[in-house]
């Protein structure tokens, strides 16, 4: 019996530690490639912890074996720097080892019991008390991927994920002292501290099952989003396309106009025809962008059209690296960075726009930046949505934030001299 309690405990916390150190620093592989790692990275630890548990004689020495372990495994199929991977195995075995010397000194004291009785004697108490230890280590560990991985949370969630297990370990505690001083009641102690342990396991399913379902309606709005853009940029597309046909309709009737003029020998009419035909198309025409990737031509030339409708001044420095960057991901994170520098820039005197597109290394830096008439920073420090609609429009900043991630990018937001600047690095492959 108690061999096997020490094996299937030993395999809840080898796998606990190594799920965590997974989710904290990202499998370097995908799937099915990922699983296998996974599971012989789990089976080396375990084993590793098993035939440490039966050798007390080296414990001092084989307490630095984990650590090592732990790293190699991070070294072989996970992601990140090798301090990163030193730091999350360092970390995980010290929680490991205050969480279970917290408990042992905690429940000794609750119950009044001998603390190296603790350790060296298999009874009910032991198992309640290693139990309570994983138990912990499980919610700390999720606790801390949540934090990692910017997962935010509302206080009453944070408050219930934190609260429920101290009571429900408090409540073992003392369901443990009633048991070890009523010999008649532990029967009814046992089936007590299982519902615990039952209530405990369903309160982070229920928790669990909450946050995919937050996931998923957040999916939802990015993709509806999505296509509110995608809408918006055909609509704009379509805009520019019909002008440029107004202009080549024209062209024609323009072209006679200015040939009997000059034929006349009224030049004078001639140079301001040519120069109210330029005032009004030129904007339009000179503004034409063409790279190898047809959706950011088609976004950026319809934006421009729409910024010279708004008498907003563009400038584009545009190298022919954009292709490198699928089409519908183009389409959303130009379109929504451009939409919003025209919202603010309109609200100015200098009315100005700057987009410059450059290779940096095996790096894609796109900077854009619009004036502005007051500090947005300032006032709006997470930058959220101002506008009405903030179910779609709020998620604006999401969707460009979700491109970023897929091309292991970074963005960073800053003003200077009454401009704001959006910096965007992407790296879509090592061969830009």
């Amino acid at each position: 019996m108690e061999i096997l309690f020490e094996l299937g405990i030993n395999l809840v916390e080898t796998f606990l530690i190594v799920e965590f150190l997974t989710r904290f620093l990202g499998a370097k592989y995908e799937s099915p490639k990922c699983n296998i790692f996974f599971l012989m990275g789990w089976f080396v630890i375990f084993t590793e912890l098993c035939i440490r548990n039966f050798i007390t004689v080296f414990e001092t020495f084989s307490a630095y074996i984990p650590i090592v372990l732990y790293v190699t495994y991070g070294i072989l199929c996970l992601k990140g720097s090798f301090f990163a991977k030193v730091w999350a195995s360092v970390l995980i075995h010290v929680i490991l080892a205050v969480i279970a010397i917290m408990t042992n000194l905690i429940v000794c004291n609750i119950i009044g019991y001998d603390p190296n009785a603790m350790i060296t004697v298999f009874n009910g108490i032991r198992i309640i008390s290693v139990i309570i230890t994983k138990i912990i280590l499980f919610y700390v560990s999720r606790i801390i991927l949540k934090i990692k991985h910017n997962q935010k949370l509302e206080y009453t969630t944070w408050a219930m994920l934190i609260v429920i297990p101290v009571i429900s370990i408090i409540s073992l505690c003392f369901l443990m002292k009633a048991a070890f001083e009523y010999e008649e009641v532990k029967g009814y102690v046992l089936i007590g501290m299982i519902g615990i342990v039952v209530a405990n396991i369903v309160t982070y399913y229920f928790f669990y099952i909450s946050d995919k379902h937050h996931e998923n309606k957040l999916k939802i709005s990015l993709l509806e989003q999505q296509n509110e853009n995608a809408l918006k940029n055909i609509e704009d597309s379509q805009s520019y396309i019909n002008q440029m046909r107004i202009v080549k309709h024209d062209i024609k009737n323009q072209l006679m106009t200015i040939y009997n003029y000059i034929n006349s020998g009224n030049t004078e009419q001639a140079l301001d025809y040519i120069k109210s035909i330029t005032d009004d198309h030129l904007p339009v025409i000179r503004k034409l962008v063409t790279t190898k990737n047809e959706a950011f031509n088609a976004v950026i030339n319809s934006k421009t059209a729409i910024c010279d409708s708004k008498k907003i001044f563009v400038e584009l420095k545009v190298d022919d690296v954009i292709e490198k960057i699928d089409a519908v991901d183009t389409v959303i994170l130009v379109g929504n960075l451009f939409d919003n520098a025209i919202e603010a820039a309109e609200l100015t005197d200098a009315k100005r726009i700057c987009l410059e597109i450059k290779k940096v290394n095996d790096y894609l830096s796109l900077l854009i930046n619009n004036s502005i008439s007051e500090s947005i920073l300032d006032s709006n420090v997470e930058l959220m949505s101002t506008k009405t609609d903030k179910t779609l429009h709020g998620i604006g900043l999401k969707s460009v934030k979700s491109i970023v991630k897929k091309y292991n990018g970074m963005i960073d937001f800053y003003e200077k001299e009454n401009e704001f600047f959006c910096h965007v690095i992407l790296v879509p492959n090592k061969n830009i």
